[in-house]
């Protein structure tokens, strides 16, 4: 599992951990789990390249992202959508499917 703080600007700080995806091409999937208690916006990347935009997903929810392929997927511009330190310490959380 890999996580992202959110600061006291209201945006994700760096990802901690590392979740690597393996369900061949096109085959991986991930969950991102908001703890906030605001709707977030955010990028996926899939070795070092954004292969996702304009991902969103509500408070105190998650979501399933599919259609990786094979590596390293991070979450990239985290913020929550209104960007106050209201959030600020909130994590959001990856974990890995297949």
């Amino acid at each position: 599992m890999a996580t992202v703080t959110l600061t006291a600007a209201g945006v994700g700080g760096t990802q901690s951990g590392t979740i690597t995806t393996a369900g061949g091409s096109g085959g991986g999937k991930v969950i991102v789990a908001n703890d906030s208690d605001s709707p977030i916006t955010f990028k996926v990347s899939t070795a070092g390249s954004v292969v996702l935009t304009d991902q969103y997903c509500d408070a105190k929810s998650f979501k399933l992202i599919t259609g990786l392929n094979n590596g390293a997927t991070t979450l990239t511009v985290v913020s929550t959508t209104h960007g106050t330190s209201a959030q600020s310490g909130e994590i959001i959380y990856l974990t890995l499917v297949t």
